[in-house]
């Protein structure tokens, strides 16, 4: 039978991303009982389902661990600062741009649903306190940032190819997801200017993680052993990649 180290490092590790992979699946499952595939065009519902396809595949991975009698260990931690960064990238775009814009044309009843919380909040929270928890630092290369960029960027193309042959979203009148990037509402100019400056945000959102992650591995390297969460903090070295 199976040993199953008794550690409180490990199971809060495993407990942790489970309620993590549940609270994305929660959303994912909502638009796919209801048949509303076309809701996979936005960005948001994509990032909650690369969330929820990294911590399972972490959880799977970890329970395997325990199962052979192996402590828990973060699985890939530059994969991580990009779904990490994809994840926040949600939060923020929601919380000061689509927010308010829902608020000033009387649509903002909706924010305080369940799932706009779940998907917009309390996931991309939940990505960042695990990274701050579990993840170790110091691994990612300062080129990873850029590498993150491809993400969104990748993201914007395929709206612009798919509006024009596509047609709408379910749901919705415009094939566009976001009134942002509307180019058929307000013409190519003011879209460009708009993705320019969402890629300069999102630029400087990068690169905020990346050497926020640097400054924590120099502290962690010169408070070792002294930090009240250190049973959090475990990580093997023999992780790096």
């Amino acid at each position: 039978m199976a040993k199953f180290p008794n550690s409180k490092k490990d199971w809060f590790f495993i407990i942790y991303k489970a309620l993590l992979v549940i609270a994305a699946a929660y959303g994912l499952q909502f638009h796919m009982a209801a048949g509303r595939w076309g809701d996979f065009n936005y960005y948001t519902v994509l990032s909650n389902a690369v969330c929820f396809l990294y911590f399972l595949i972490v959880l799977i991975v970890n329970i395997r661990r325990l199962s052979r009698g192996l402590p828990t260990e973060a699985w890939r931690p530059r994969l991580e600062g990009a779904v990490v960064f994809c994840i926040t990238v949600t939060f923020l775009v929601y919380h000061f741009v689509l927010r308010p814009e829902a608020f000033r044309m009387g649509n903002g009843g909706s924010f305080y649903s369940v799932l706009n919380m779940v998907q917009h909040y309390l996931v991309p929270l939940m990505a960042l306190l695990d990274w701050l928890l579990f993840c170790p630092k110091g691994r990612w290369h300062r080129s990873d940032p850029l590498s993150w960029l491809l993400i969104p960027f990748a993201y914007f193309i395929y709206i612009l190819i798919r509006a024009p042959f596509a047609g709408n979203i379910g749901g919705t009148s415009s094939p566009y997801p976001y009134s942002f990037i509307d180019v058929e509402a307000y013409g190519v100019g003011i879209v460009a200017r708009n993705a320019l400056l969402a890629a300069l945000g999102m630029f400087v959102l990068a690169y905020l993680l990346y050497f926020i992650d640097r400054g924590l591995a120099r502290l962690g390297q010169r408070e070792e052993g002294k930090c009240p969460l250190r049973f959090l903090r475990r990580a093997s070295r023999s992780d790096r990649r």
